[in-house]
Order: C-alpha cells, then structure tokens, then sequence
C-alpha cells in the first residue's frame, strides 16, 4: 500500500488527473455494472463533468485532491444535497482513490476533510449514497452513519440499486475517522520499523 502525502483543494489542472482515477474507480469497484453503463461514463465523459464544474464551481461545493507528492491519486467531493429522498442540507458526493492507496489513513483523511467542509458550510446533517453492491459501503455503517433509503438508480437507462445514508452526528464522525487514521499510523509506523531492522527487506510491499 502506498502512502498518501496530503489533501489540498483540487485545481483546474487536475481535470485530467481526476477524470482518469474517476473512470478508472468505477471499472475496478463497480464492477457489478453492466458494461452499457460503464461506457456512459468513460473518461473523456468524466473529463468533460469535470471541466464543467470547474468552470460553473457551484455554490457551497468542494472539490479535493489526494496527492502523493505532486501526483493527484485520489479525489473526493462534498456538495448541498439536492435529494429530496433524505432530508438534509449537506452530502458526502464522491471519493474515489487509486486501488494502491487505499486504506490506511487515505479514506479517513478524505472523509474528515468533506465533513469539516460541510460543517463549515452550514450543511450539516449530510446524506451519502452508495450503490447497494459497492463492498466499500461497509464503512459508513462503522462511521456511525444509519441506513434511511432503498431504491433503484437510474443510469443510461438502467436501473442500480442504492442505498441512501444519514450522517447525523459531526462528533461522532470526526472521533471514529480521527481513530482509524491514528491506527492507520501507527501501523505504518510498525512497518517502516519492521523495514529497518537487520536482514529485513526494505523495498517489500505490505499487502
């Protein structure tokens, strides 16, 4: 797993960055969707959503980048809620990471920094919606968020089953994701540790 240096406003010119690892999440984790709806939503689609909102940046919205470095490699969206199916004025809308940086403290730091966003905002409560067959959606529960609407999507014409969330608690959330980045640290401390001793093998990967 490899390590996720920072969080910083997503800029313009990582249209191209975003649009890649956002394409390129929904083949890896969504791929329970029919191919039909995977190629409504390709990357050059993603990069022209993209450069859209760059150039609308709507209201009350954040766009963040996960960088390793220079590299962008992960992004993560809040908005106002515009789903009268959950009634709160804030959702957590996207968080998409590179499949070798995830876990560890990746999808905590990207979580906390749409939450404190939307707090910040005035856009608290928070819903996040998640497609019933996606096997990252066993976060939220974890995270104190409860289970309020089952329904079907409708993408390309195709109906995807969903799942919509209630994020009620700020306290509650930002303690849960300020453990898990703290285990997450110190895990990776361990292993950088375990790396230096005699007769390890410092370029080894954990899995």
């Amino acid at each position: 797993m490899s390590i996720i240096t920072g969080i910083r406003k997503a800029l313009e010119t990582d249209v191209v960055a975003i649009a890649s690892i956002h394409a390129c999440s929904w083949r890896e984790v969504y791929h329970f969707l029919p191919d039909r709806v995977q190629a409504s939503r390709d990357e050059a689609y993603r990069i022209g959503q993209w450069q859209r909102w760059f150039a609308e940046q709507p209201d009350g919205e954040a766009l963040f980048a996960l960088v390793d470095g220079d590299a962008v490699v992960g992004f993560a969206m809040a908005k106002p809620n515009r789903d009268l199916a959950i009634a709160v004025p804030g959702e957590f809308h996207a968080c998409y990471i590179l499949p070798e940086y995830r876990g560890g403290a990746s999808g905590p730091m990207a979580m906390s920094a749409l939450a404190e966003h939307l707090w910040t905002a005035g856009l608290w409560p928070a819903c996040v919606w998640a497609f019933r067959n996606n096997p990252y959606r066993r976060i939220y529960p974890a995270l104190g968020c409860v289970a309020e609407v089952f329904r079907d999507r409708d993408i390309a014409g195709l109906q995807i089953p969903e799942i919509g969330y209630r994020v009620a608690d700020f306290a509650t959330l930002l303690g849960r994701l300020s453990k898990m980045r703290q285990r997450a640290q110190q895990k990776g401390r361990q292993y950088r540790s375990r790396a230096k001793e005699p007769g390890s093998c410092s370029n080894i990967k954990p899995e």
